[in-house]
């Protein structure tokens, strides 16, 4: 059965929100109810969602881009795909990243002035100590280059302190389902105020400045003695959030360890430190660096098109992570999404006009590096690709879709969407959603969009943090967002024409 349900519309409460005065030319889309209800049953009643995510986070483990656990995590999506019959499976490089890391080991103690465990994590591409190490903690504070001066001659078997502490919010509270007035108002009622050019640049020159310094005071620091940098946690209730701060360039000096430890801890070192009563620290580091191969990769695979094969309709979403935990809302969650629409739309033997092909990105979290890499390496695909669409906001089941600001595109999305209404899929937005690998193709031109999913903890506990494991997933979400995608890939696969573009200058800047 083929329905045209743009007559529909104002009655099943799928809204979106289009600039004023702006008259978009509404196409109609054949929507194949048969083909969502399959769809549906597939990925509800079958889905292979919970044994992906729990071999992504708990077998191979943490992905940082460049580490073993990376390697894995292509090889085995690749060799999934092969299973599953899907064409065209490759595991390709994008470019040079640089040497790759990961952590073997860490043991932490305060011994004075009373003794307890130190949690921490090893923060990616800083180095390791010689065995255990004690020494005294010291509070090494500078706002520039030239405050180091001062530490000269006194760092030497010192553990540093080298961020400032940071309040502790007891008040914490998100949504953790986004609400009907959330999705539904207009977003420039919503929306802070944008930030000026002159303002942006002053921000950015301030976190030139602030990297400036701490290398420079990481490099002062290696050559004078000291024995390692603890770093504070950018969350709180003794959850540790981080991210890398030593270098990747092969052939670089380790540099000194760096160890992220729980705010609450951070700031109770320093307070002690500063009110006279010394601290000693106890460390064992033990990370490994891996300079074989600099470059590094991205999976993809098929489901080769009919009679449109040479033109393209693309999901993806990163299948890299941080350290800290088993990287399961970022982004395991939105790669086993994505593989599980590949799985259903193949299982059921759908053949899609247009090739749909899937990509699982390394380097997002270094900066889109390996869709970046891929959108240049293809310049003769930009053309031929529909458009290309995104999960990565955490565990959240799909509420929508953002337009990126291509007015053109919201009929469309209204109408694929809309046999979704009844699982909480109520919003097309007009406007930009930025962070992620569905910019790498908007700033090329090729229609890229990200969906809108309901928060969960995503924010508050588990993005980057060691909190991102298995256990934060929330599978009957995931399972709705793998139908929601394989039904909308489908359909956009399926379109008689391809998917209008917003033009070069409309195009959002990719960070």
């Amino acid at each position: 059965m083929r329905v045209r349900p743009s007559r529909l519309l104002p009655a099943l409460l799928l809204v979106a929100f289009v600039p004023a005065g702006a008259v978009a030319q509404v196409a109609s889309e054949a929507v194949d109810l048969q083909v969502v209800q399959r769809i549906r049953d597939e990925g509800f009643e079958r889905s292979h969602i919970p044994e992906l995510a729990h071999h992504l986070t708990e077998v191979i483990g943490p992905r940082l881009t460049g580490s073993p656990g990376m390697k894995k995590a292509n090889e085995w999506t690749a060799e999934t795909f092969r299973q599953w019959g899907l064409a065209n499976v490759q595991i390709e490089p994008w470019g040079e990243f640089g040497r790759g890391w990961e952590m073997e080991d860490y043991e932490g103690r305060i011994l004075s002035p009373f003794e307890q465990p130190l949690p921490g994590v090893p923060s990616a591409w800083t180095g390791s100590t010689k065995g255990t190490v004690r020494g005294q903690a010291m509070v090494m504070r500078a706002e520039s280059t030239e405050d180091l001066a001062e530490f000269h001659g006194k760092v030497k078997s010192k553990i540093l302190l080298v961020d400032e502490p940071q309040p502790v919010d007891l008040f914490q509270d998100i949504e953790r389902r986004a609400s009907l007035e959330s999705l539904l108002t207009p977003p420039e009622e919503r929306e802070r105020p944008q930030m000026s050019d002159a303002d942006r640049e002053r921000m950015y020159a301030r976190y030139r400045a602030m990297r400036e310094v701490a290398t420079a005071a990481g490099d002062m620091a290696a050559q004078e003695g000291a024995l390692a940098i603890l770093r504070i946690s950018g969350a709180n209730d003794g959850v540790i959030r981080g991210g890398g701060n030593g270098s990747r360039e092969a052939g670089a000096p380790e540099g000194l360890p760096q160890v992220i430890i729980a705010r609450e801890q951070y700031n109770q070192i320093w307070r002690d430190l500063e009110g006279g009563t010394p601290v000693e620290i106890e460390l064992n580091v033990k990370n490994r660096f891996f300079e074989d191969d600099l470059q590094q990769y991205n999976t993809l695979a098929e489901i080769p098109g009919t009679d449109k094969a040479d033109e393209y309709v693309m999901l993806g979403g990163h299948l890299d992570s941080w350290h800290f935990a088993g990287g399961a809302t970022d982004n395991a969650a939105g790669s086993v999404v994505m593989m599980e629409a590949m799985r259903i739309l193949k299982t059921l033997g759908l053949q899609p006009r247009r090739t749909v092909r899937i990509a699982l990105w390394s380097g997002e979290e270094q900066g889109l590096l390996g869709s970046r890499g891929w959108v240049a390496k293809h310049p003769e695909l930009n053309a031929k690709i529909s458009a290309y669409v995104n999960v990565d906001n955490g565990t959240g089941r799909i509420r929508g879709i953002w337009d990126q600001s291509n007015e053109k595109a919201i009929p469309v999305f209204e109408q694929i969407l809309w046999p979704f209404r009844d699982l909480g899929v109520v919003a097309v937005k007009h406007g930009n959603t930025g962070g992620t690998d569905h910019l790498s193709f908007d700033a090329a031109g090729i229609p890229g969009f990200n969906f809108i999913q309901d928060p969960i903890e995503y924010s508050l506990n588990t993005h980057h943090t060691t909190l991102d494991s298995y256990d934060h997933l929330v599978i009957d979400d995931l399972k709705q967002a793998a139908v929601v995608v394989a039904a909308t890939v489908y359909a956009l696969a399926n379109r008689e024409e391809m998917m209008p573009r917003k033009g070069p200058a409309a195009a959002t800047s990719s960070r």
